[in-house]
């Protein structure tokens, strides 16, 4: 008879009991403390959105962003911490040495050496033609990350927790561009150029009453004036800037300072030119010669020049020239009802083209030492007396528009009479310099030109731009706005 021994089964259910025991308390620290964390999670990425949210209001609510695109991130990146403190009880401290791997390619507050906050561009572009449309920024903020404890976990080994989130805001900037017809000039200097140095003040003074000061160049010193030099607008709201001011706007004798314009084109496109490059078939300019254009003190009469020297008294009409005017010592030429046109000696074919280097001679002026002008430009009763004069009312001074000719207005210019005697009409030459100086030249003109000068002594200029005495031409004026709206958050 065979006796089998039976299995001792006692403390199985102990064992058992234990494992199950170690098994219960993980799930138990899964459901508890993963649940915690994920609360905690909930609640740090809502607020990492609201901070976000805050950040891009903030940049949407500075005014200065209407105007030139930039804004304070110093008051952004405080909006996002006070946020973040008040939400979810971030210390500032904790934004100390905060990384975050996505960061992206501004980070407005790396002197903490914190990239939690970040942008993708330090600012929106400036209002402008080519900023016209939808213009992208995107902010994002990574909370500093945070620990949640950690209770039933701890009994199966594992430690606490970490949380971490972060959001992106998308403000987008809408530039928009308007546009207005006005009637008259857009400015009383009117710089046309769009490269290099094209208004070089020097020592020289230039007050300007009724009109602004556009420089249309966009190279990094479009503008400069030595310690001495001044240009002075004294009309309430007049300004003095560009497409590229302030920032290429290089002394400090500018009232008001520069700030950005528009480009401005050629106010007076429209105006027909004299001989051949008329538009149409319709010549309005004289086709006679001139007579003692360098007999000094005669009379002259309309018609085409190729000298005029001396002191002269121009009866009212159109004077073509096609070699230049020359004035020094005691010279005036003065009269009323004028427009010098200023060809190439090959009229009345058109000036060759800028800069070409030929034999022909580009018409101009050099006025010097004690030199004077007082003309005044063709009137409205001459083009009401006379249809080819009409396409030239408010004319003074026009020269061909490939007549690249540096003119210079220097002497004792027109003030020996006082204002009311000085020069008016529109001095025009958009291919050309004027190298204005001198010690007393009074305008009410409109002066377009390609560059401006005032190079050698101190010189003394009043533009005193008065509408009714120059062109009536109608131009456009084109104004950008732009507007930052927080589209909310981008994910």
């Amino acid at each position: 008879m065979i006796v089998r021994a039976h299995r001792d089964e006692r403390g199985v259910i102990a064992v058992m009991f234990a494992i199950l025991l170690v098994v219960l308390l993980g799930i138990v620290a899964l459901v508890v403390d993963l649940g915690n964390a994920r609360q905690e999670r909930r609640a740090a990425q809502a607020s990492a959105d609201a901070a976000a949210l805050a950040g891009g209001e903030a940049i949407e609510s500075d005014q200065t962003v209407r105007t030139n695109g930039t804004f304070l991130w110093s008051t952004v990146v405080t909006q996002v911490k006070n946020y973040a403190k008040a939400n979810d009880n971030i210390p500032l401290s904790a934004w100390v040495g905060c990384s975050d791997a996505n960061v992206l390619a501004y980070r407005p507050d790396v002197a903490n050496n914190n990239s939690c906050i970040s942008a993708t561009a330090s600012s929106f572009p400036a209002p402008s033609a080519s900023s016209v449309g939808a213009n992208v920024m995107y902010l994002r903020v990574r909370l500093p990350s945070s620990t949640v404890k950690s209770y039933f976990a701890k009994a199966v080994g594992n430690g606490d927790l970490t949380v971490g989130a972060s959001s992106t805001a998308k403000v987008v900037y809408t530039v928009t561009e308007s546009q207005e017809d006005h009637v008259g000039g857009p400015c009383a200097l009117c710089i046309l150029s769009d490269s290099g140095l094209t208004l070089d003040g020097q020592n020289g003074d230039v007050t300007i009453t009724g009109g602004n000061v556009v420089v249309n160049s966009s190279s990094p010193t479009a503008a400069s004036l030595n310690p001495n030099g001044h240009v002075k607008i004294t009309t309430p709201g007049g300004s003095i800037g560009g497409p590229g001011a302030p920032a290429n706007f290089q002394g400090g004798g500018y009232s008001p300072s520069p700030t950005q314009l528009g480009h401005v084109s050629d106010p007076l496109a429209g105006v027909p030119q004299c001989g051949n490059g008329s538009p149409g078939t319709t010549n309005y300019c004289p086709t006679n010669t001139g007579a003692n254009g360098t007999t000094k003190g005669a009379t002259l009469s309309p018609g085409i020049y190729s000298t005029i020297s001396g002191s002269h008294h121009l009866n009212p009409g159109i004077y073509v020239i096609t070699n230049g005017i020359t004035l020094n010592g005691n010279d005036e030429i003065e009269g009323d009802g004028v427009m010098l046109y200023f060809g190439c000696s090959n009229y009345p074919s058109p000036c060759p083209a800028q800069g070409t280097v030929t034999s022909v001679t580009r018409a101009g002026i050099t006025a010097t030492g004690n030199g004077a002008l007082r003309l005044t430009g063709i009137t409205p009763a001459q083009g009401a007396a006379n249809a080819n004069l009409q396409p030239y009312i408010g004319m003074l001074s026009f020269a061909d528009r490939s007549n690249d000719a540096t003119q210079t207005w220097r002497g004792n210019g027109t003030n020996e009479n006082g204002q009311s005697s000085a020069i008016t009409g529109a001095i025009y030459m958009v291919a050309g310099t004027m190298d204005l100086r001198g010690n007393g030249y009074q305008m009410a003109s409109q002066i377009i030109t390609n560059n401006f000068t005032m190079k050698g002594n101190p010189s003394t200029v009043t533009i005193s731009y008065d509408q009714s005495k120059n062109p009536s031409e109608s131009y456009t004026v084109a104004t950008y706005n732009g507007t930052p709206d927080n589209n909310g958050l981008s994910g």
